[in-house]
């Protein structure tokens, strides 16, 4: 047997090995489902977007939240942002949701959270998901300094560990920012273990109860990772041995190619099967960069695009939704009503009158497994069809599109 095809088998052993081990996990989880319920999660019901993640950290951060706990998760969240030197304020604290940037000339903005010390003021901006708007950052901390002076800093809470972006915040400001203390990037990841912490210590059961399910939430939205119950099995395996954790490498160091192969077999797929019908522009190139996007249009419509766009880097938070063909066209209020009363609420901004973020697990590509599998099985295209057809249904209506 020469090199090549011993090397062959190797990996494909590799893989099947793994396969039979998750394979034989998942029977002994069917098994015992009934009495752990390991799948159940109280997040699935609640759904929580942006606001709704914010409120519930605001919730746990405040001493006198109906938690019970007083400034014990206050404390642990301090001392995990390396400013321990507030825990005697914390009889001092108040919790402020959606606090207007009230001292600076874009005064309509609302930072997430503030945490107002009194002698100090902590701002948390939470950015699990969305992009940032021009600006945002910078103005959040010409605010916080405004009113405290020296004495603040801005938590920015990153979905996926990424700094504001350059039109939030130029990276000299941000750099200087950061040195002096005034703005901390706080991963999800690292908030995670607040969670785990707040758990730990938490006297109240209830309590307990929910922060569990809120870390397995957050671990299984934000952590990167395979479900957890599935993690140490697959480490476990690429360990085992040296030639698994080569083969778990060589897969590891091809992953963007694979990724762009997809990427290019879902353009194709979405190609032949629309072509007929809309015009197809992809603008996504190898880099995966930010608000790299696809769209569709009738040669009937005038104004409007079916827009899917990536808004973070690496493919992460994917939406899709209707676009302008240029930003400045005005705004018809009749035609943005009806696009929420048909497709449901959504988000807009100055080019989309209407968006959406594609569900879990299909909105964050960078970190999730399902939407390469989906597009490799034709998945992905039948979900993306359901979306146009339902646009398009309306956007044929629309006088004057």
């Amino acid at each position: 047997m020469n090199d090549n095809i011993s090397h062959r088998v190797e990996i494909e052993n590799f893989f099947s090995t793994l396969q039979a081990k998750r394979e034989s996990f998942n029977e002994f989880m069917k098994l015992y489902e009934p009495s752990l319920a390991p799948y159940f999660n109280l997040f699935d019901f609640i759904g929580p977007d942006e606001n709704r993640l914010s409120e519930i950290i605001a919730f746990f951060l405040d001493p006198n939240a109906g938690h019970g706990q007083g400034g014990e998760f206050l404390n642990i969240f301090l001392d995990k942002v390396k400013l321990k030197h507030l825990e005697n304020l914390i009889g001092k604290v108040s919790v402020t949701l959606e606090k207007t940037t009230e001292t600076i000339e874009s005064s309509q903005r609302r930072i997430d959270i503030v945490l107002d010390f009194k002698e100090f003021g902590l701002g948390i901006e939470n950015k699990p998901w969305a992009y940032d708007q021009d600006g945002q950052v910078a103005d959040y901390s010409k605010d916080l300094e405004n009113r405290y002076r020296d004495n603040y800093c801005l938590i920015y809470l990153s979905g996926f560990g990424k700094p504001p972006s350059k039109e939030s915040i130029s990276e000299e400001n941000r750099v200087l920012l950061e040195n002096s203390r005034h703005l901390k990037i706080l991963p999800y990841r690292d908030f995670i273990d607040c969670v785990n912490s707040f758990k730990i210590h938490c006297q109240s059961e209830r309590v307990r109860y929910f922060l569990q399910d809120f870390e397995n939430y957050l671990k299984r939205e934000f952590g990167g990772e395979q479900v957890m119950y599935e993690e140490k099995l697959i480490i476990e395996h690429v360990l085992a041995n040296e030639k698994n954790l080569e083969i778990a490498l060589m897969v590891a160091f091809f992953q963007d190619d694979i990724k762009l192969k997809l990427l290019e077999d879902l353009k194709n797929s979405l190609k032949e099967k629309f072509s007929n019908e809309f015009e197809i522009k992809w603008e996504i190139d190898r880099n995966l960069s930010k608000e790299q996007w696809f769209g569709f249009r009738k040669n009937t419509w005038k104004n409007y695009w079916i827009l899917f766009q990536f808004l973070g880097s690496q493919a992460n938070d994917f939406i899709y939704g209707v676009s302008k063909d240029v930003e400045n066209f005005p705004d018809n209020p009749s035609f943005n009503e009806r696009l929420r009363e048909k497709l449901g609420m959504g988000k807009f901004d100055s080019w989309c009158p209407w968006y959406q973020n594609f569900e879990e697990p299909y909105n964050n590509w960078g970190s999730s497994y399902e939407p390469w599998v989906a597009i490799r099985s034709g998945e992905m295209v039948d979900k993306i069809a359901e979306k146009i057809n339902k646009i398009t249904k309306e956007l044929d209506q629309i006088e004057n599109v």
